[in-house]
């Protein structure tokens, strides 16, 4: 006899224990290290698909995370499993806003998560990609302080994508508008197997519970290696920031559907 086949995601299996992420709510904590650099407005505005429209002036945000996540499998499930709750992910995010609506648009992103690569790409459309990443961890004793230096590296295969650096020179945030970590648009594209055109489906995601702590900020360096990134010819970096966050992603609101 046939068990019944249970799961979320795929895997499907009889023991309801193989899928490779679970249902929202899923909960994210951990160190972040952002680089805001001032890019080409023609090539930040091509990156942005309609209905949307770049917001303010194209400063583009380059990010690296070191993470916990609970993969949707809750938080005690986090702390037991280590070897795939912790992670790391690069986001290039843009500033943008579609009926009076701000929030972030993340054209390119990385992850050495199998599990958020997936979930970004099946569920909620963040364009995930497999990367390598490393960055600076605080001393763990006295944190951060005035005088230190912070980096990040990010691979993809053999080839670096980009490199992020910054001195710490104060506590508390950069003085550049950005929207607050909290709205994010994605566009979930679904090939068709049958040879059929790709279906878009444009979404708004509001982050809850956002926590940001232990900020800190100072002058920053920004290199480009990755054939995508290029057009956007980054200027010198208005500033950098380190901080902890903590956030839960829910489910998302669809704004549009095409193909």
């Amino acid at each position: 006899m046939v068990g019944r086949m249970e799961n979320f995601a795929a895997p499907i299996d009889p023991t309801g224990q193989a899928a490779l992420y679970g249902p929202p709510p899923w909960r994210f904590a951990g160190r972040s290290l952002t680089v805001l650099a001032p890019c080409d407005a023609a090539a930040v505005a091509a990156l942005v698909p309609a209905p949307l429209k770049p917001w303010g002036d194209p400063v583009v945000r380059f990010s690296v995370h070191e993470l916990t996540c609970d993969l949707g499998f809750g938080w005690d499930y986090a702390q037991a499993n280590p070897q795939v709750c912790r992670l790391h992910e690069c986001v290039v995010g843009i500033a943008v806003e579609h009926e009076g609506r701000i929030g972030h648009w993340d054209p390119f992103l990385w992850t050495d998560s199998d599990a958020e690569c997936a979930v970004g790409r099946e569920m909620y459309g963040w364009p995930q990609r497999m990367g390598r990443m490393a960055m600076t961890a605080p001393h763990p004793m006295r944190g951060f302080a005035v005088g230190d230096t912070a980096a990040a590296r990010v691979a993809r295969a053999t080839d670096p994508v980009l490199r992020l650096g910054l001195r710490v020179a104060r506590a508390g945030e950069l003085d550049v508008p950005q929207p607050p970590f909290v709205g994010f648009y994605t566009e979930r594209v679904l090939p068709d197997p049958t040879g059929g055109p790709s279906v878009r489906e444009l979404y708004f995601s509001t982050m809850e519970e956002v926590q940001v702590t232990d900020i800190w900020s100072g002058p920053a360096t920004l290199e480009v290696f990755a054939p995508e990134l290029l057009p956007l010819k980054p200027g010198t970096p208005l500033g950098g920031k380190l901080n902890a966050v903590a956030w839960v992603k829910r489910h998302s609101t669809l704004v549009r559907r095409s193909a």
